[in-house]
């Protein structure tokens, strides 16, 4: 059971983990029109040498799913000018959807090198290595984002899953509190302090945090956590029963 809430906990974090990162991927584009993809060709086939123009069509490309035309016109990009951050960034992107995740590290890490204003990348690469098992490297690209966006959402509890993946339950559970605290209407603080007592057998205590997130209006599905909390349960009655054995 733990294991499977684990999972099935780490697959709704990595949802928000890409999806607010990817509303703020562009965060240099212009609005864009109807068709986004036919406007930004036109556009590259008029002024075939601006690297605007083919990193906007990438971006449509990217927003279609479809990762090689856009991974294509990023390259492009770079050919053009090889310090556009936001192009190193987004095939960051695109390799991550690929499964590439040595890849996508790689891009992230470019664009952190070329412009060191610009703190997204660090979260994404975060990310890629949490997904690849390297924890003590997600941990530190996490704190660093951090520094830089102390109040992002989510990103303390990627840390708190990093600092769970070492086995660091204490720091995890710090974490998990800190975003409780700096986001109260996150459902998701809960549901992973639920898991780590639950790991820690301190039932009482993951049974609140479950029961808290049952309570929150922006939980979207209950049964895991129904789920959860049957297990616990069951596992409480077991140990009064073994217990009660024992002192016959």
């Amino acid at each position: 059971m733990k294991r499977k809430m684990a999972r099935e906990s780490v697959d709704w974090l990595i949802l928000c983990c890409i999806i607010v990162p990817l509303s703020i991927g562009a965060y240099q584009r212009n609005s864009l029109w109807n068709d986004d993809v036919e406007l930004w060709k036109d556009c590259t086939r008029k002024s075939p040498w601006k690297e605007r123009t083919h990193h906007n069509l990438g971006y449509a490309f990217f927003q279609l799913g479809q990762w090689d035309d856009a991974e294509r016109e990023f390259e492009e990009t770079l050919q053009l000018n090889p310090n556009y951050a936001l192009a190193m960034y987004n095939l960051g992107l695109v390799f991550y959807r690929k499964g590439l995740m040595d890849r996508a590290i790689h891009y992230y890490e470019q664009a952190i090198a070329s412009d060191s204003t610009f703190p997204d990348s660090l979260y994404n690469l975060g990310i890629a290595y949490y997904q690849k098992g390297l924890y003590m490297e997600a941990i530190d690209a996490y704190q660093k984002f951090l520094r830089a966006k102390p109040d992002y959402e989510n990103a303390h509890i990627s840390l708190g899953l990093a600092y769970s993946g070492l086995k660091q339950q204490d720091k995890a559970i710090q974490s998990f509190e800190e975003e409780r605290r700096i986001h109260p209407e996150n459902v998701y603080p809960d549901i992973y302090l639920g898991d780590v007592y639950a790991q820690m057998k301190v039932y009482p205590k993951a049974l609140l945090h479950y029961q808290k997130a049952l309570q929150h209006p922006n939980l979207a599905d209950t049964e895991v956590i129904r789920k959860a909390i049957s297990s616990i349960e069951a596992a409480q009655k077991q140990g009064r029963e073994e217990g009660s054995d024992g002192k016959d």
